[in-house]
C-alpha cells in the first residue's frame, strides 16, 4: 500500500478539491439554460388564485434556475384558444402554454407541440398522461385534471331544511324546489351556446354518467340510448323551474358564493376559487358523487411546449422542474383538489380545512377525458354539433332522440 506523507497528502487533497470545483455539475445552476420564457395560460387572470399561482410557480422554478426569467401571456378563457391558434400560425406563440385536452389533440395532430420524451422518460407519470403519448412520443403532460362533482352550498341547504346531498336527478329537482321556495335558485348549470367550450366539458357529466360516450373509438355514437337519456334528464332539470335561465358561468358562480344558489355540478378548480375569494369557507361547501349511475368526466388541462419555440432548451428544463417532486408540490399547493401529472398528495392542513376536496380526488381516479375517442382533432367541431342539438331540445322542445340522430348524421359528415 502506498502511503503519502502529510505534506503530499494535503497537496493531493487540494488538487482533488480544485478539480471537483472546476468540474461542471449536471443539473447545477451553472449548467442551466438562460433566457426569458413566455408562458400562456388563461388561469393567470383568475381572481384570487391566478396571481398567487403565477408567483409560486415562477419563483419556485427560479430558485432552481436563477438564470431564467418569465414573461406572462394571458387571455380570457372565451378567446384564449382563438388567440393561441392565431399566434401559432403567425410564429408569435408563447414558449410554453396550457391548453384543454380537446384543443391539445388538434395542435398535436398539426405538429405544433414539441415532443417531451427527454424530459419525461425518468418521471413516473400517472395514467392521466397516457393519451398525451402519440406513436410512442410524449407530446404534453397533465397540468391539472379537475374532475366534476355535485357541489352543495351548505348555507343555502340549511336555509331550506335540506340535510343531505341529492343522489339522483329526481332528488336534485325536489331539493331545488325546496330552495326555490325560500327565495333562492335550486341548481345552476352552463346552458348557453356562447359558452360552447365550457358548456361541452360540463355537459359531458350528463351523458358519461348515464353510461354514454360520443364514440366507440372507431365510429360516432352520438345518438346512443345512454346519451339520449342524459339529454332527456338535462332537459327535465332545465324545465323544472329551479335553474336561473340565461345566467352564464360567471354569473351563477357569483350567486353560489353569495349564498343564492343551492347546487351546481362543477369542477374542482372552480370550487377552489370559491374558497380562495374568501366569500365561502371550505366547510361551507359539501360535495358528493354526480347524481347519476356512472363516473363522469374531467376537464383536463395540458402543459405543452411550442414546437417552434426559440427557447426550447429552457422550456424543457422548466417542464422537467414542474414534474419534479419540488415542482409538483408547488403546483399541488395552487391547484389542490385536481389530479396532477404525478400522484402528489394533498396536504393534511388543506384537507382538514376543505373536506370537499376528498370527493374530487376520489372522482379523479375514474373520470374520463372529454376528448372524443378516435376523433381527437375533430372534438371541437363535433362538440359544437352536439351542443346545437342540445340547445334545440332545451329552447325549442325538440325530441332528444330526434335531435341526437340529426347530430349523429351531421357530425358523421365531418
Amino acid at each position: 500500500m502506498i502511503r503519502l506523507n502529510p505534506r503530499k497528502k494535503f497537496a493531493a487533497l487540494a488538487i482533488l478539491a480544485m478539480t471537483v470545483a472546476l468540474t461542471p455539475c449536471t443539473g447545477s445552476a451553472q449548467s442551466k439554460p438562460s433566457g426569458t420564457l413566455s408562458f400562456s395560460n388563461w388561469q393567470w387572470l383568475t381572481p384570487d388564485t391566478g396571481p398567487a399561482m403565477w408567483d409560486a410557480i415562477t419563483s419556485g422554478y427560479r430558485a432552481s434556475n436563477p438564470k431564467a426569467e418569465f414573461k406572462q401571456r394571458s387571455t380570457a378563457f372565451s378567446s384564449y384558444i382563438d388567440k393561441l391558434n392565431t399566434e401559432l400560425g403567425a410564429g408569435t406563440a408563447p414558449d410554453v402554454f396550457v391548453v384543454s385536452d380537446a384543443h391539445f389533440a388538434t395542435l398535436a395532430a398539426a405538429g405544433l407541440v414539441a415532443p417531451l420524451n427527454k424530459v419525461t422518460e425518468k418521471i413516473k407519470l400517472n395514467n392521466s398522461n397516457d393519451f398525451l403519448k402519440i406513436k410512442g412520443q410524449q407530446f404534453g403532460v397533465t397540468w391539472e385534471a379537475p374532475s366534476y362533482a355535485l357541489v352543495g352550498n351548505k348555507n343555502v341547504m340549511a336555509k331550506a331544511g335540506i340535510t343531505s346531498m341529492p343522489t339522483t336527478v329526481v332528488e336534485l329537482i325536489a331539493a331545488g324546489k325546496k330552495i326555490k321556495a325560500v327565495g333562492d335558485h335550486g341548481f345552476a348549470v352552463r346552458h348557453l351556446i356562447s359558452e360552447g367550450g365550457g358548456w361541452y366539458t360540463d355537459f359531458c357529466a350528463w351523458t358519461y354518467a348515464n353510461g354514454g360516450s360520443w364514440s366507440d373509438g372507431k365510429k360516432l355514437t352520438i345518438d346512443s340510448a345512454a346519451n339520449i337519456k342524459g339529454v332527456t334528464e338535462f332537459a327535465k332539470v332545465m324545465s323544472s323551474g329551479i335553474v336561473p335561465i340565461g345566467d352564464n358561468a360567471s354569473t351563477f358562480r357569483s350567486k353560489f358564493m353569495q349564498n343564492k344558489v343551492g347546487f351546481i355540478i362543477e369542477n374542482a378548480g372552480a370550487v377552489l376559487s370559491f374558497t380562495a375569494s374568501g366569500k365561502l369557507k371550505g366547510k361551507d361547501i359539501e360535495t358528493a358523487p354526480l347524481p347519476f349511475s356512472y363516473p363522469g368526466q374531467n376537464q383536463q388541462l395540458i402543459l405543452a411546449v411550442n414546437a417552434k419555440s426559440p427557447n426550447k432548451q429552457l422550456a424543457e428544463d422548466f417542464i422537467s422542474w414542474i414534474l419534479s417532486a419540488d415542482g409538483q408540490k408547488v403546483l399541488r399547493g395552487q391547484r389542490q383538489a385536481s389530479t396532477l401529472a404525478t400522484d402528489v398528495p394533498l396536504s393534511e392542513s388543506f384537507s382538514a380545512d376543505n373536506p370537499w376536496a376528498a370527493q374530487y380526488i376520489k372522482n379523479g381516479k375514474t373520470a374520463r377525458s372529454t376528448v372524443i375517442d378516435g376523433f381527437g382533432s375533430q372534438t371541437a367541431a363535433i362538440s359544437q354539433v352536439i351542443l346545437e342539438a342540445v340547445e334545440r331540445v332545451i329552447t325549442k322542445g325538440e325530441d332528444p332522440r330526434k335531435a341526437l340522430e340529426e347530430a349523429q348524421a351531421q357530425a358523421s359528415k365531418l
